[in-house]
């Protein structure tokens, strides 16, 4: 998922050898959201894919890791930090879904933590089993690797190539190599874990992003942490279920949350981002029905209702150029296509192809 869609994160430069390549993988920056809850954000790799959020909940008697990144080798230094502060045994793992830059670091707590319960909403899991790793074979079969030859042959001609080619080879060298773990437990709506006297409350509301969005409350802290429901500074729509998102969107914003993590990016102390999230949504979704009732096509709906979103997308991007292509893109592009196809039926579980330009 998400080859060349890197968002620029802030990181801490500690770094440790992780791979047979030169390349060697930075630690994670970690931000303390509460006392005992820490997230830790990857740095991209290269040109290639982002790495997904994790975060540690530690309890009075173990540890509750939501999102394993989206290699062993970032896991490892995830894991590194959270024994950094608490020698309690991670008991848990829980999958926000099923993209790949969210659970391929799972090996890592298996192997270290060999009684670790790996959580996941059913459909997750399901999709996790094969439709997943379906969707991702043609780029680790054939995009990734057609990519990383044209970089060796670029950087025969030009040293300052290099540097990339080892980082891509490396994210390529973990993917192929992963020991995937599925979930071993599985729950419907809601399930409740105890962290020795702190409360996790493990939450499925709609199909929004995939078919099983899990998102986590912390009800004495306050805190939500949304996956990738939530994307900090804009989210990911392909293949999205856009009436079942803006649904659990909602129900996030009428929980009393003080704090927000979301699946990539910082965390945010307000709702601002969050309703600017759903005020999109409601347009796209408004705007794409009257659309296509006067038989316009998806592209043409996305281009006559772009200019009306402006300030929503300035208040995400800061007009960085960048980042407006990603929200036309990765946003309004994507979602007024799954608009299209709800209005043409009920959506399947099935994930979608990414839309032609």
């Amino acid at each position: 998922m998400r080859f060349t869609r890197a968002v620029p994160l802030l990181v801490a430069m500690t770094a440790v050898a992780v791979s047979k390549s030169e390349y060697v993988r930075p630690a994670p920056q970690t931000i303390d959201v509460a006392k005992g809850v820490y997230l830790f954000v990857s740095k991209p790799y290269g040109g290639v894919g982002l790495d997904g959020n994790s975060v540690a909940i530690v309890g009075g008697d173990s540890v509750l890791v939501f999102d394993t990144n989206g290699t062993p080798a970032s896991s490892a230094l995830v894991l590194a930090e959270i024994r950094k502060r608490t020698d309690k045994p991670v008991r848990y793992v829980v999958y926000s879904h099923w993209h790949w830059d969210h659970w391929y670091g799972t090996e890592t707590y298996t192997k270290a933590f060999p009684g670790v319960k790996v959580i996941a909403q059913q459909k997750s899991r399901d999709m996790m089993a094969g439709p997943a790793i379906e969707f991702n074979r043609p780029g680790l079969e054939r995009d990734l690797p057609g990519y990383v030859a044209s970089l060796e042959q670029k950087a025969h001609e030009d040293p300052k190539v290099q540097p990339r080619l080892e980082e891509d080879r490396f994210f390529l060298e973990q993917k192929k190599s992963v020991q995937l773990v599925l979930p071993t437990e599985t729950y419907t709506d809601r399930r409740t874990i105890n962290l020795g006297g702190r409360e996790v409350q493990v939450l499925h509301h709609d199909r929004a992003v995939t078919p099983g969005d899990t998102f986590l409350y912390l009800p004495s802290e306050k805190i939500v942490l949304t996956g990738d429901l939530l994307v900090n500074p804009i989210a990911f729509a392909l293949s999205c279920y856009p009436t079942g998102w803006l649904k659990t969107l909602e129900t996030i914003d009428a929980m009393d949350a003080q704090v927000l993590v979301p699946g990539h990016g910082e965390p945010l102390r307000d709702k601002t981002l969050l309703r600017t999230h759903m005020e999109v949504m409601r347009a796209l979704l408004s705007e794409g029905k009257d659309a296509k009732g006067r038989g316009l096509d998806p592209d043409q709906a996305r281009e006559a209702i772009f200019p009306r979103l402006h300030d929503a997308m300035v208040s995400m991007t800061k007009d960085d150029p960048k980042l407006n292509e990603q929200f036309r893109i990765y946003l309004v592009d994507w979602y007024m296509h799954r608009v299209y196809d709800e209005l043409n039926g009920p959506l399947s579980d099935a994930i979608s192809a990414i839309p032609p330009k």
